[in-house]
């Protein structure tokens, strides 16, 4: 007989067939994991109106703690824009309650259906980069994603491509075609002297290709989900690192004035990423430098900007890496490369693409906080204009 795989049960130990919140719902399969939760396929067993397949995020205890701590506040930011009138670019929220763990309680948030994400699809291309048409749309979808967001006072700070997942919706046949598959299953973990399968995370595949035409690529629709790390704008920020690290606004590397315009910082980023297939900023550190002053350095070189007196007035970190004119101390020498130069040097867009985009890019891209547009605002760059908005 095998033995039981070791099991973190600071997550939530479910399995196919489990009910939660006394049989309301039944677990189907693991859609995902991350540091503080788990995310599973979960059908409703009510005959309330709605859709038959959901997702339930189930926080681990330690994150469960951080929520009734006021750390995390994934739930109320949930609350907040269910609230407004129905958004097809964020997440909803269904249903919550707790369930007990064999280490504690577990915060479970039930939500619309999501599929798989924007960043294993531009991996599924043979060049590992996207057609701008696709872009182009995504990019419309997350910055619409933002204008709700940021209206209603909340910064998502971690705007990736991971966190952009393909709708599911109400396509029960979809779902089911997707349940006809046996789980994969790692192995097993025991519970109260029970043994049951480990199953292996398996996104809802989307059926676009990353080839598509541009008509296909209309018909697509997209979330901007996972608000676990999301603070309050104009409030004191319940920690100080936001976002994944080359997706980083320089303010929050310099410890400067904290708001949504970061979130505008990283989505001149992954367009970058999504259309060439490469991180805009790759910082690395090295016997001479650090990590952070390679970073800074990089973004003066793609920018041509220096930080204006204003931001470094409020930058806590300022002598940390900066000399007295703002030129990061470490590195004196810069070269200087436009984003135009960086979108061709792949050789991956068509020529008369790469102005348009750069310009886009760019907008997002100032040092300087204040001066790069709202969410708002850039929804009518000309980049975007012509995109589809959910």
């Amino acid at each position: 007989m095998s033995t039981p795989a070791p099991f973190d049960f600071n997550y939530f130990p479910a399995w196919p067939g489990l009910a939660l919140n006394n049989g309301r719902y039944t677990v189907l399969r693991k859609l995902g994991s991350g540091v503080y939760s788990s995310v599973w396929l979960v059908s409703k067993n009510t005959d309330e109106p709605g859709f038959k397949y959901m997702a339930a995020k189930i926080l681990t205890v330690h994150g469960t703690r951080r929520h009734k701590a006021g750390q995390m506040r994934e739930l109320e930011f949930l609350e907040a824009v269910t609230a407004r009138e129905e958004v097809d670019c964020l997440p909803l929220l269904r249903d919550h309650f707790e369930e007990q763990g064999v280490q504690g309680l577990h915060l479970c948030i039930v939500m619309n259906l999501l599929g798989s994400d924007i960043s294993s699809f531009r991996r599924r291309h043979p060049k590992q980069a996207l057609p701008v048409h696709i872009v182009r749309n995504v990019m419309s979808m997350v910055v619409e994603a933002l204008s709700y967001l940021h209206d209603s006072g909340i910064v998502h700070t971690d705007v990736k491509p991971d966190n952009i997942l393909f709708t599911v919706g109400a396509d029960t046949e979809k779902v089911e075609k997707y349940l006809a598959e046996p789980p994969a299953i790692e192995g097993e973990f025991e519970v109260n002297g029970e043994r049951h399968p480990l199953l292996r995370a398996q996104p809802i595949p989307t059926d676009f290709s990353p080839e598509m035409n541009a008509f296909d690529a209309e018909l697509m629709r997209c979330v901007l989900a996972d608000l676990g790390q999301g603070q309050w704008a104009g409030k004191q920020p319940t920690t100080d690192e936001f976002s994944a690290y080359p997706l980083r606004a320089p303010e929050v590397i310099l410890r400067s004035d904290f708001g949504p315009m970061l979130d505008i910082w990283a989505v001149g980023c992954i367009t970058f990423e999504l259309l060439v297939g490469r991180w805009l900023f790759h910082p690395e550190a090295t016997e001479h430098w650090r990590l952070e002053e390679d970073h800074l350095a990089k973004m003066l070189e793609f920018t041509s900007e220096w930080f204006s007196a204003a931001m470094l007035d409020h930058a806590a970190l300022r002598d940390e890496y900066l000399d007295g004119v703002g030129s990061v101390r470490a590195i004196p020498d810069l070269s200087p490369v436009s984003i135009e130069e960086a979108l061709a040097n792949y050789n991956i867009l068509p020529e008369n693409e790469i102005a348009p985009a750069a310009a886009f890019i760019r907008e997002c891209l100032h040092l300087d906080y204040r001066d790069r547009p709202s969410a708002s605002e850039l929804l009518d760059h000309p980049w975007l204009r012509d995109a589809f908005h959910c």
